[in-house]
């Protein structure tokens, strides 16, 4: 039987080198960029958080309506006992929600949530 001799193309050695230009272009990248477009750069990242955060509480709302609302409505039908803790879920989802949208609800004459603080620098 004849021998056969298997060459190895790629070694380890040469993956560790496009680590340290990566993080060298990234570092390249930064510097040359952040100064000129940081300030727009901080309000479009934070436009993006509120329209994901605002989903999060518009979301929170309406479940926290919704199971507040069941919760309610199944202690006057009387099919089944009113569950407090379904009650209780309900109430802090509408928190949430309120906290995280800064709209106000009232429930029984209770303020839940508050007016969102004024943007900009305290």
């Amino acid at each position: 039987m004849k021998k056969q001799t298997y060459y190895l193309i790629g070694s380890k050695g040469g993956t560790s080198r496009w680590i340290y230009i990566t993080f060298f272009c990234i570092i390249a990248f930064s510097l040359i960029f952040f100064p000129f477009y940081a300030v727009n750069l901080r309000y479009q990242l934070g436009y993006i958080f509120r329209q994901i955060l605002d989903g999060i509480g518009w979301i929170s709302l309406t479940l926290g309506s919704l199971l507040t609302a069941i919760s309610i409505l199944s202690l006057f039908t009387g099919g089944r006992s009113m569950r407090s803790s379904t009650l209780i879920i309900g109430i802090v989802l509408l928190w949430i929600g309120c906290w995280v949208t800064g709209s106000v609800f009232n429930l029984f004459g209770i303020t839940i949530g508050n007016e969102r603080a004024s943007g900009g620098y305290h």
